[in-house]
């Protein structure tokens, strides 16, 4: 399912005509510029397994005081465990500052975490369904006027994230993350 069918998919839930291009639509560019943030938001809020990878993080030249740097990759939207490449295991002790992680020690690092995933055929079925379920309760407001329709999207949309953990298409465990990490990692990204 491509883009435009997963946005034809959110148009037909609201009984509305499927378009051919997000060029001609009416709404066009307002449909693609909603598909793209509700993915995004969509991808950062839970661990797809379709999307998660794992990088080696580059070290910094610059320092943080007399800790070293490792630079977080650009395309990082959820951070799921930092990792000891050498030693093959998930580091604690470490913090987040701006978009890079920060150890005591020099080492070789690696980062697993969800990545914005702009392939649409690596989707898999319950993360198309749901990104049409939020966008149909999106769209609600704007085409509908009912926030009962809203409502009932956005219950779908719940129900399909429950299933996608039943089905093991969303990870259970989550390293946790030192106290205001995410803050700070969410604050270096400008979406």
């Amino acid at each position: 399912m491509s883009k435009i069918e997963i946005i034809n998919r959110a148009l037909l839930k609201l009984g509305e005509p499927p378009v051919s291009s997000l060029n001609d639509a009416a709404f066009g560019k307002s449909y693609d510029m909603i598909y793209e943030d509700i993915k995004k938001l969509l991808l950062s809020a839970y661990p797809w397994r379709f999307a998660t990878v794992i990088k080696q993080l580059p070290k910094l030249q610059e320092k943080f005081g007399k800790r070293f740097m490792y630079r977080l990759p650009h395309d990082c939207l959820l951070l799921l465990k930092v990792i000891n490449a050498d030693a093959h295991i998930a580091l604690n002790g470490y913090e987040i500052a701006g978009h890079s992680i920060v150890l005591e020690e020099e080492t070789l690092v690696a980062a697993e975490y969800v990545k914005n995933q702009d392939d649409d055929n690596l989707f898999s079925p319950l993360f198309k369904e749901a990104l049409a379920a939020k966008i149909a309760a999106e769209l609600a407001m704007r085409l509908k006027h009912s926030a009962n329709f809203k409502q009932v999207f956005e219950n779908e949309f719940y129900n399909l994230i429950v299933q996608a953990e039943l089905n093991n298409e969303i990870a259970k465990c989550v390293e946790n993350l030192p106290d205001n990490s995410w803050v700070s990692v969410k604050q270096s990204y400008s979406f």
